[in-house]
């Protein structure tokens, strides 16, 4: 079986086999294969009329193997693709191997699948032929040299420890690494090799503006957006403790501007005081004027109980966190405006 690297290498070379059984856990090679053979076979006119789509586990096999034999309208082929080829059973893919053994050449036909048996007589027949392409997630030391190839097909200069921190820093998904491959050659520039000390630079800037927005959101009392934003930081990978870590560095600075405020003291000085540039000082001040001391001194309280119960429960940390988040918004939003349970 060719790599997928040299799949579609062959594809945009122009050979394109009658019929393709795409499946694996990485839908991110799946889904660029894809895109290759519709640019080979269908391009971007005539698609319309040459280009059929089937979802298999509602259609069945006969339909898809029948618009395959159909000749194409004013193109020199057609492209059928076939979703959920692994959600059929034995019987439904009786038809597959007769069709594999005689293929219609003016047609592509595209069959994708997460996993399929193999031991059944149609991928058998499918793998005989070559027809079969698996794309299994990449293990974690392949990762780099996968990163090495992207960055060079896109003629992005990247060293080897850089594709090493970026694998460390986005983990093994690959539309991820793309997409942070993309981001960090923006941040970078064309003229210069991204390197692990670019890497890490912009993974710090990324993160502090996500904790930065999350404490303002919980600093708004608003609870879904709060919880929206610590979502997307857990898919991100940051870790837990780290997120309650800058809580209860904000809690400290809402806490003490509140008793700056009460002494009478002016916005620079209780920014100076608390640590934090004039300009987000309103970030501060809102959730200290509308959060009683009684709520100030319950929040510290959560953010023990998180503290302790992340170092030793055995509770999931992005449940326990996501707990945190939900109760600190409560704790500072007006009772009015919460619309949450409130967990107590």
């Amino acid at each position: 079986m060719a790599s997928d690297d040299d799949l579609i290498a062959a594809i945009d070379r122009g050979k394109v086999d009658p019929v393709y059984c795409l499946h694996g856990a990485e839908r991110f090679l799946v889904d660029r294969c894809v895109h290759a053979l519709r640019a080979a076979v269908v391009g971007a006119s005539g698609a319309g009329l040459n280009f059929d789509t089937f979802e298999l586990k509602e259609t069945g096999l006969r339909p898809a193997l029948a618009a395959a034999q159909t000749l194409p309208m004013f193109a020199k082929r057609r492209l059928v693709l076939g979703r959920g080829i692994d959600t059929l059973k034995a019987d439904e893919l009786e038809p597959l191997p007769a069709y594999v053994a005689s293929p219609n050449p003016s047609t592509c036909l595209v069959l994708i699948g997460d996993k399929v048996d193999g031991r059944l007589r149609a991928f058998l027949a499918l793998r005989k032929a070559g027809y079969l392409h698996e794309f299994p997630r990449l293990r974690d030391r392949e990762v780099p040299a996968w990163i090495q190839r992207e960055a060079a097909a896109r003629k992005i200069p990247l060293d080897g420890d850089g594709a090493q921190a970026l694998a460390e820093a986005a983990g093994a998904d690959l539309g991820r690494l793309a997409q942070a491959l993309e981001q960090v050659a923006i941040y970078v520039g064309p003229s210069e090799k991204i390197r692990r000390s670019h890497v890490e630079e912009l993974i710090a800037e990324t993160r502090e503006r996500g904790v930065f927005e999350l404490t303002k959101a919980i600093g708004d009392g608003d609870p879904v957006r709060a919880l929206t934003l610590l979502a997307n930081m857990l898919r991100n990978r940051e870790p837990p403790l780290r997120i309650q870590y800058m809580l209860a560095r904000q809690l400290r600075q809402i806490w003490r501007a509140k008793e700056l405020q009460a002494a009478g003291a002016g916005r620079q000085e209780i920014a100076s005081a608390v640590g934090i540039a004039p300009f987000f000082i309103d970030d501060v001040l809102t959730p200290a004027r509308r959060m009683s001391e009684t709520a100030l001194h319950r929040s510290f309280q959560r953010l023990y109980q998180a503290d302790k119960s992340l170092k030793s429960s055995r509770i999931e940390p992005e449940l326990q966190i996501s707990r945190l988040v939900r109760q600190l918004a409560e704790d500072a939003a007006p009772a009015a405006a919460s619309t949450w349970p409130r967990g107590r």
